[in-house]
Parts: C-alpha cells; sequence; structure tokens
C-alpha cells in the first residue's frame, strides 16, 4: 500500500490480542501440555496437529510446517497482505485503530488486494440490493413475498436480504464509484457477453448474501420470484477469487460460535430452512450450497464442532435425503452424525409456522436420534414387518449399519430393542452381527491403518524434528541464545569475526542485530515481522519449538563457537551428502544414491588433495 500501518499501530494491535482468541474463532482448540491444538485450518486432516502457543504468541503445524504469529495467521487463512492482516486482527480483537488510518485503507489503492476490493464490491452490491427490497417500489413484491414466508423485516435486515430488479442498475452503480472495470468483470456479478458489454447476472430474484467465515459477503444466491422458461429457480455465483462454493457453507459466519457453545451442528436442506430456525431461536443451523456436503465443507464442521446433526423434510424424499447424506458422510468423517426428525412430514418451515416458533425450538431440543434409530425408523418404511421375509431383510439393514459403530454399549442396545420387537434370541442376533463385521473387517482394518499413520500431538515433537548435523545443532542452539539472552548477545560481540555456516542461520543474526538496535527486549511474534522471508520465519518457529534449556552456560557457548567456527565449507559439503545419501538409501532410491555417492567420493578426493597440500 500506498502509506504503511505506523509502528505504533501494529505494536498496539500485537499487544492487545491474543493469538488463541483470534486462531479461536477460525479452529476448535484443545489444551494439551502447554499448548493448544487443532485441526490444522490449511490443509485436512483426522488428527490435530495444528499448535498455538500462547506464551510465545505463535502457531506452527506440525504436518504441513506452516507457522507464525497472528498476522502470519490471518494472512493465511484470508489470503491478504501484512497491512490488511493488522487491520482484520484489531477487528477480531476489538482494537480501535485511529479512523484517518482506516480510512487510508479503505482509499482506491494500486497495492490493495483484489481479495479485499472484491468482497468491498460485494458488501456494496447487497447494501443497494438490500435498499432496494426495503425502500423502493420495485422491491415491494419481493418484501411480500419474504413476508408471507414468515420473515420479519429484523430478520431480513439481520441477513441483509435483498432483491435483483429486472432492469440492469449494478455496472452503472459502480462506475459512478470509479470501480475498475476489470475488477467487476471478476466479480461474478455480470454476465459478460462476446462482444465486451456486460448485464447484470441476477435479475428478478430474491436475493441471500453469502459469506465467509468472518462474515464478509463473497457471493449470492438468487431465487426467481416468478417462474422463467429454462431458468433455474436457485441461482448461485459463480466461482471467483474469493468464493468457492465447496468451501462454505451458508450462515456458518452466525452459528459457528453457537455450534462451539452447543457443541453441534445442524444441517438443514435449503437456506429458507436455516432462516426458519434462527428466528426459533435455534442459532447453529447451517446450510450447504449444493445437495451434499463437500469435503471442504465437512472439514471447516470439524474444526468447529464433533457432532452434526441433519435436519431435513419430513416427507419421504427428504428421509430419502437423509438417509443418501448418512450414507455420504460416515466414510468420510470423524463426526458423529445423528439426525432431527420432524414429524407429519413437514419440512422446518412449515412446522414453524404450524407449531410457532417456540414448539419448533422444542422440537430441536428433544427431536435428536442417532444415525442408527433413524436407520431403525427409516428402514420401515415400504415394508411389512409382520411378513417373515421383510422382517429378515429389515434385520440385515440393520445389522450393516451396526457393523461399522465402534461402541458395543450402542450395538448392544440396538441388538437387544431388535430381540424384544421380533421375539428372536439376543445370542443369534450377534452371530449375524459377527458374520457381517468379519465381511466388513478388511474395510475397517483398512480404515484404522490410515488413521494410525496419522501422528497425535503429543509425537509430533518427536516425529517431525529433522535430523540436524552436529554444526547445526550448535548453530541453531546459538542463534536461540542470541535471540534470548542478552548476556550471549553481549559475548558475541568479542567474535566481530564470527560467521554462521548456514546462510539461513547467518541472516537471521544479521536482521536480529537491528531488531536489538529498535527493542530491548525480544518477543518471537514481534521479531516475526522482521522477516520477510517464508524460509527463514519458519526457522524460527521451529526453534521456539525446541526444548533448550532455561539457561545456558559458558562451556556451552563456548562448545557451540568451537564447533561452528571448526567446520570448513568442504566438511559441511560432505556432512550434507552424507545426509542427502542417507535418506535416499532409506526410500529405496537408487539412481539418487548413484549420483550422491560420486559426488560424495569427488568431494572427498578434493579434501585429501586439500590435505596432501597443505603437509
Amino acid at each position: 500500500m500506498s502509506q504503511r500501518i505506523p509502528e505504533q499501530v501494529i505494536e498496539n494491535v500485537r499487544n492487545n490480542v491474543n493469538i488463541v482468541d483470534i486462531v479461536g474463532q477460525y479452529v476448535q482448540l484443545s489444551k494439551s501440555g502447554r499448548n493448544l491444538f487443532g485441526l490444522c485450518p490449511f490443509h485436512e486432516e483426522k488428527t490435530p496437529s495444528f499448535s498455538v502457543t500462547e506464551e510465545k504468541q505463535i502457531f506452527h503445524c506440525f504436518s504441513c510446517h506452516r507457522g507464525g504469529n497472528v498476522f502470519k495467521f490471518i494472512m493465511d487463512i484470508e489470503n491478504i497482505s501484512f497491512p490488511e492482516a493488522v487491520l482484520k486482527v484489531a477487528e477480531l480483537g476489538n482494537v480501535e485503530i485511529d479512523g484517518e488510518i482506516m480510512q487510508d485503507f479503505d482509499a482506491s489503492d494500486e497495492e490493495f488486494s483484489n481479495v479485499r476490493r472484491l468482497k468491498q464490491i460485494h458488501t456494496d452490491a447487497a447494501q443497494l440490493y438490500h435498499h432496494i427490497l426495503i425502500n423502493t417500489q420495485i422491491g415491494e413484491e419481493a418484501l411480500g413475498y419474504l413476508h408471507e414466508r414468515g420473515l420479519n423485516d429484523d430478520l431480513i435486515g439481520e441477513f441483509n436480504l435483498g432483491y435483483a430488479p429486472e432492469k440492469a442498475i449494478l455496472e452503472a452503480f459502480f462506475k459512478e464509484r470509479k470501480v475498475d472495470i476489470e475488477l467487476l468483470r471478476k466479480s461474478g456479478l455480470f454476465v459478460e457477453y462476446g462482444d465486451g458489454t456486460m448485464n447484470d447476472r441476477f435479475r428478478n430474484r430474491v436475493l441471500f448474501p453469502i459469506r465467509d467465515d468472518q462474515g464478509s459477503t463473497i457471493a449470492f444466491s438468487g431465487r426467481l420470484l416468478h417462474k422463467v422458461d429454462k431458468q433455474p429457480k436457485y441461482l448461485n455465483s459463480p466461482e471467483t477469487e474469493i468464493f468457492n462454493k465447496r468451501k462454505v457453507l451458508f450462515n456458518f459466519d452466525k452459528a459457528k460460535s453457537e455450534i462451539r457453545k452447543k457443541k453441534f451442528a445442524i444441517l438443514f436442506e435449503g437456506f429458507m430452512d436455516v432462516l426458519a430456525a434462527y428466528r426459533s431461536g435455534v442459532r447453529n443451523g447451517i446450510a450447504s450450497m449444493g445437495t451434499s456436503l463437500t469435503n471442504e465443507q465437512i472439514y471447516l464442521l470439524e474444526r468447529s464442532t464433533n457432532e452434526l446433526f441433519l435436519c431435513y423434510d419430513g416427507d419421504d424424499p427428504g428421509q430419502n435425503a437423509i438417509a443418501r447424506a448418512l450414507e455420504l458422510l460416515e466414510p468420510v468423517t470423524k463426526l458423529k452424525l445423528g439426525v432431527i426428525g420432524i414429524p407429519e412430514k413437514l419440512d422446518p418451515d412449515e412446522y414453524v409456522q404450524k407449531y410457532g416458533e417456540a414448539g419448533f425450538e422444542r422440537l430441536i431440543s428433544d427431536a435428536h436420534e442417532t444415525k442408527i434409530a433413524f436407520y431403525m425408523r427409516y428402514y420401515q418404511k415400504d415394508r411389512n414387518l409382520a411378513n417373515e421375509s421383510d422382517q429378515l431383510a429389515y434385520i440385515a439393514n440393520i445389522m450393516q449399519k451396526l457393523a461399522v459403530i465402534e461402541s458395543p454399549v450402542e450395538q448392544d442396545l440396538y441388538l437387544n430393542q431388535l430381540a424384544t420387537r421380533f421375539s428372536l434370541e439376543k445370542e443369534s442376533l450377534k452371530l449375524q452381527l459377527r458374520e457381517f463385521i468379519g465381511k466388513l473387517k478388511p474395510q475397517i482394518q483398512l480404515k484404522a491403518a490410515k488413521d494410525n499413520n496419522l501422528r497425535y500431538p503429543g509425537n509430533l515433537n518427536a516425529a517431525d524434528s529433522q535430523k540436524y548435523s552436529r554444526v547445526e545443532r550448535a548453530e541453531r542452539l546459538l542463534l536461540y541464545r542470541i535471540l534470548h539472552e542478552q548476556n550471549t548477545r553481549i559475548r558475541m560481540k568479542n567474535y566481530a569475526d564470527f560467521s554462521f555456516v548456514h546462510d539461513d542461520y547467518q541472516l537471521i543474526y544479521i536482521i536480529s542485530e537491528g531488531y536489538f538496535n529498535v527493542y530491548a527486549e525480544y518477543e518471537t511474534a514481534r521479531f516475526l515481522d522482521f522477516l520477510d522471508n517464508e524460509r527463514t520465519r519458519q526457522l524460527i518457529v521451529s526453534l521456539e519449538l525446541d526444548n533448550y534449556a532455561l539457561e545456558s552456560s559458558d562451556e556451552e557457548f563456548e562448545d557451540c563457537i568451537d564447533v561452528i567456527s571448526r567446520q570448513s565449507p568442504l566438511e559441511q559439503v560432505i556432512t550434507e551428502l552424507k545426509q542427502k545419501l542417507a535418506d535416499a538409501k532409506r526410500v529405496n532410491n537408487s539412481e539418487l544414491v548413484t549420483s550422491l555417492t560420486i559426488k560424495l567420493v569427488a568431494v572427498l578426493q578434493q579434501q585429501q588433495m586439500n590435505k596432501s597440500a597443505s603437509l
């Protein structure tokens, strides 16, 4: 950006937020030892390897190796620049920033990221569409439709619902605001024709703004007010730089805190169902952007809760959709799945209209059932359970579902119900269940093997710790002491000609001298902002995760200096080649082993020649 955020503002934001509070708005964190762990938001995983160290105000993933301070976290997860990340952290942490500074960053600027600009375009469009819906004659019919569906003005305002009129208005609206035409083309709000002209994508539609995790409008879903031939009832924004429908859940930004509080999420079929639940006081409801949850949406939920209930329409198509959804979800998620059944074949919106908002809230509280309980109800459909053939088919269906249940207690509970209902011996049911488990055993073992390959937080330091050479271990320890101990920094002044063997450590050492010219005390989170190289930032994070003794000694310092100083460049090359050769042998890469062996022999011969020449 043309104007940098003043250093005192960055310091103020950093000192008044806790990285745990900021990261906690994106990741469900649990305490484990001195750190907090959760599922990494930067890659999919089944076992938490994402760590937050509150004491040092840094994060680190032991699997994908991302790490840094709170600003780096927001830069990566929101795909924004450092100055924008400072403003975002301030917003998330409720830290006030001078209004003039905010104005500078809201102004048009060549260095402003497209992400922020596109979000602003969508915010402006949403406000325009909402104004048309609420305050104009053009929007009266659409407003009447929403009122008929049970939405009052407060709820319409809270979700910023809007109406896109038949007449194209957006291009002129944004031209008046001097928004770059190329950016408008990238926004997804327009349909572009072959001659380069543009038209509004959404016309004559009630609009539902789609927001990201943090509440920024990034897309729209529009419902036709009147049926039009060859046009879909619902139309979503196309994928853009800020919108990927696979990664977004409707209402997740509002629902996530309630999901964490209630410890479960409710998946509805459509947006109107979510709104019907919301007005009834059920605030942990979400909906997908398509017919079924994607892996990305599942992972978003897994980072926030351990339990998901499906609440679809109570009619046969709705129940069939629940069965399909469960079958799709069961193999790919660790979420505990359940169902909220709606009686009388009603959908959530109809249930609210018939029994009131309080009635729907009671239903959500009282109608939870496990997935097996749902299947026991679902498989009865279209069967005559007085008929032996239907009985056997029904029991076989239930056994197939019970076979994948890990809890023996839960299996026993439903075996008892089956035995009582059909006057059967429980032992014979157990025998049949064992047969089903035997058939599924290879699949279960394969899944268990995959899960076992994923490491747990307690093992991550050991599992991911790199094998450093003796010289590099000395370099890391010395650099850690230089950063953390003033006495070590003072002693280093007696070694004017000292240099680290590895360039990365030398670079950090040089940067640290500049840092301590400005700051008297070392803070990891602050120092990370001095580094503009991703490799050096990760190196600092890895240093902070090493378990060094709290205090150094004279002997330790002298040993480090001695080991580093005696390492010649040629010896360093030999050490690195030996390490690479060992790694190549470990993975049976014969071609690489041959190549490295030739290089190592050549370097060893050069070393021998140097020694002979010096005699």
